[in-house]
């Protein structure tokens, strides 16, 4: 299995187990930092901080230019505090391609 592979499978697998308990909004999910962190960790074959910095760079979570997170209104807390922001259309797409055979 290659690095793709097994990142884009977690990807899948952290998306899938989120759209059990969170909504998709515009296309993306908004989750707290602490709570990817730890999905991130779970397998340890890369550390916390290489994968974001690929899950940036192929769109699998949204950010702002130095950062795995966007802010985001808390309505709860009525401000604004910063979350992470996983792309739904990646995952979509990522998902997809995956799944499909090719001859």
């Amino acid at each position: 299995m290659t690095l793709l592979h097994l990142i884009t499978k977690e990807y899948i697998n952290i998306v899938e187990a989120l759209l059990e308990t969170e909504d998709v909004e515009n296309d993306r999910i908004i989750i707290e930092k602490e709570r990817f962190k730890k999905m991130l960790e779970k397998y340890k074959y890369m550390r916390f901080k290489e994968k974001t910095q690929i899950y940036k760079s192929l769109n699998m979570i949204l950010h702002d230019k130095n950062n795995y997170t966007l802010p985001c209104k808390d309505h709860t807390l009525n401000k604004t505090v910063r979350k992470v922001v996983i792309n739904y259309k990646t995952y979509e797409t990522v998902k997809k391609l995956l799944e499909t055979e090719v001859n």
